[in-house]
């Protein structure tokens, strides 16, 4: 951890009148209903619809579609699997499951059919290569449930990279039985990745990661009823923002990285004598405003794992970890060229602005004013037609060729797509731009990729939710990323509130010029310096790392001018060619650095890292 005078591094069916907190869609050949032809799934919770749902995934997984799931209950009797490959056509991710809400959308194991717990079994996995190259996956607004009698039970086993997210899910077990509820932990290279307003209960252990990259970012994620750990972390730089948990067993176990924030941890009968979060073989822990009750204390920062046991406590817990409220509590001392106080900068953070969806009838398909969905022909006309039409929504279920900046003003408050990309060959620089409007808040949501970009230099709230694009921010407005992936990202004197941000690109990363940048969960790749302030700005970065394949001596890896970083943030390299620079930070006339191995910080030695 390094402080600096602050820098601290420590669906195709008819449309349905929209209802707050339940989704629907207008008519689309890329918006699959399971229940219609040719899958027709039953959705009454008595007919076996595993095969139907199979199929549907066979056929649309790597496709930019999504597969709608209408009310009911689905009742399933064996996993459910995202093919890598289907008659030929490789799948590279590109794919959202979306039920009309999670109280009502249900995948329901039948009972007593996963029994084994030493070889378990998930009600739905989500592929993947084993490498990092499975795009933009989302599952939302669904319950899985493994019903009864099924202790070799896992709920959903996700896996997405660079975006992707599981959101307004519920994973319950009916009994309590069953080995995982959301297990992110299945295979290597799992993320970045965000988990958004997540409930599961039940189950040995409530949520699973592990390994060393690539990252994966949690907010308002309910846990109850586990026998085990309500979450348990071996060795993934995890960022964590409201979680409550309500168990008899400790909330959390922790190796690797861990920055948990703004979090409830109640421990009921049985509990009274366990610490609520455990850490242990060394692992990085940033706690802050974490309240505890019925636990023995709040942090037990030298645990270990033990055959016998689920854990040890060896040696004396340091102070400030004893609780029951932990203000802030880092692990390992920071580090600081300045001399700094060991504290976050305590940015005030703000939700990402939501609001009632408009009813579907009201969208404009930009298919419906002739644009092309297959990317072919130049839909830019089109598309600018739709724009202008007075709805509050503009939908893009397809991909689309352009040849000029598109304008985004009047009415328009969404601007949604089902995955799919615009502009693939970048023959426009931007591709979007806002302009004044009546909506004072503009959102674009489940864009795969805007590959020239959109800029906004009026002073309206921009809100980028799940989409990979460049971003010229020249306004004033605030700016909402969540679950964004991109290249090059500058700010000047704007208020940026960042969940599960991936920066890829050579060169400067994110510039902040005199704003206020909050971000949970950050990961880049690629040499750079990955955050740059100045100007009296003010950052904070709230967990995550880099994975540095590039260029790592050419440049500090945090540059801080006369203003205020915080950062627990880390690095993985297996490159050799890891950050030699960690900060450089002026502070009037003098400037001075951080090297890797100094201070608090690890030498790199092979592996995973952090500084």
């Amino acid at each position: 951890m390094l402080k600096m005078a602050g820098f601290l591094l420590l669906l195709v069916g008819p449309a349905v009148g929209a209802v707050e907190g339940e989704v629907s869609y207008p008519a689309h050949p890329n918006v699959v209903d399971v229940t219609r032809p040719p899958y027709r799934a039953k959705g009454d919770g008595v007919t076996d619809d595993t095969a139907a749902l199979q199929l549907a995934l066979n056929e649309n997984v790597g496709r930019g579609r999504v597969l709608y799931f209408p009310a009911g209950t689905y009742l399933v009797s064996d996993t459910l699997t995202w093919p890598k490959q289907w008659k030929g056509r490789d799948n590279w991710g590109f794919t959202t499951l979306q039920g009309q809400s999670a109280a009502k959308s249900i995948l329901r194991l039948k009972d007593a059919t996963f029994t084994d717990p030493a070889k378990p079994r998930s009600v739905m996995w989500c592929g993947g290569f084993g490498s990092a190259d499975w795009f933009h996956n989302y599952v939302q607004g669904l319950t899985f449930s493994v019903g009864k009698s099924n202790p070799g039970a896992i709920g959903l086993q996700f896996y997405s990279n660079n975006s992707g997210a599981v959101r307004d899910c519920e994973i319950v077990s009916e009994d309590g039985q069953g080995v995982v509820g959301l297990d992110l932990a299945h295979r290597d290279m799992n993320g970045p990745l965000l988990v958004r307003r997540v409930g599961v209960k039940g189950f040995r252990r409530g949520i699973s990661t592990a390994r060393a990259v690539n990252g994966q970012t949690f907010e308002h994620v309910t846990l109850s009823g586990q026998t085990e750990f309500g979450f348990e972390n071996e060795g993934q730089a995890v960022s964590v923002r409201g979680l409550v948990s309500d168990n008899a067993v400790p909330a959390v176990r922790s190796y690797g990285t861990l920055c948990l924030i703004d979090s409830k941890l109640t421990g009921r009968d049985g509990a009274g004598k366990l610490p609520a979060v455990l850490n242990y073989n060394g692992g990085r822990v940033h706690l802050r405003d974490v309240v505890t009750a019925g636990y023995g204390r709040a942090l037990a920062d030298v645990a270990t794992p033990d055959s016998g046991a689920a854990y040890r406590v060896e040696g004396v817990d340091k102070p400030g970890s004893a609780g029951p409220t932990v203000a802030e509590y880092f692990s390992h001392p920071a580090t600081s060229p300045f001399g700094s106080a060991a504290a976050s900068l305590r940015l005030p953070v703000e939700e990402t602005p939501e609001f009632p969806p408009d009813d579907p009838k009201t969208w404009a398909v930009v298919d419906a004013f002739g644009a092309d969905p297959t990317g072919t022909r130049d839909s830019t006309a089109a598309i600018q037609k739709a724009l202008d039409s007075g709805a509050g929504t503009v939908f893009f279920p397809g991909n689309y060729a352009i040849s000029k900046t598109l304008t985004v003003g009047g009415k328009v408050r969404r601007v949604l797509g089902t995955g799919g990309w615009v502009d693939y060959t970048t023959k426009v620089k931007p591709d979007f731009r806002v302009a004044a409007g009546k909506a004072e808040v503009v959102t674009f949501e489940h864009f795969a990729d805007i590959k020239g970009g959109i800029e906004n230099p009026t002073d309206r709230t921009l809100v980028l939710r799940s989409i990979g694009t460049r971003l010229a921010s020249k306004g004033k407005g605030k700016l909402f990323l969540e679950d964004v992936a991109g290249d090059e990202l500058a700010v000047k004197n704007q208020r940026v509130f960042a969940r599960q941000l991936n920066i890829e690109n050579q060169g400067t990363h994110l510039l902040n010029d005199g704003g206020d940048v909050w971000v949970l969960g950050y990961k880049t790749e690629r040499g750079g310096t990955l955050l740059d302030t100045r100007n009296g700005g003010k950052s904070e970065v709230l967990g995550g790392f880099s994975y540095t394949t590039t260029a790592g001596k050419l440049a500090p890896m945090f540059v801080n001018s006369k203003s205020s970083v915080f950062a627990f943030f880390g690095e993985v390299c297996y490159s050799g060619d890891p950050f030699a620079t960690l900060v450089s930070e002026s502070q009037g006339a003098a400037t001075k650095a951080v090297k890797k191995g100094e201070g608090g910080t690890w030498p790199y030695v092979g592996g995973p890292r952090v500084p």
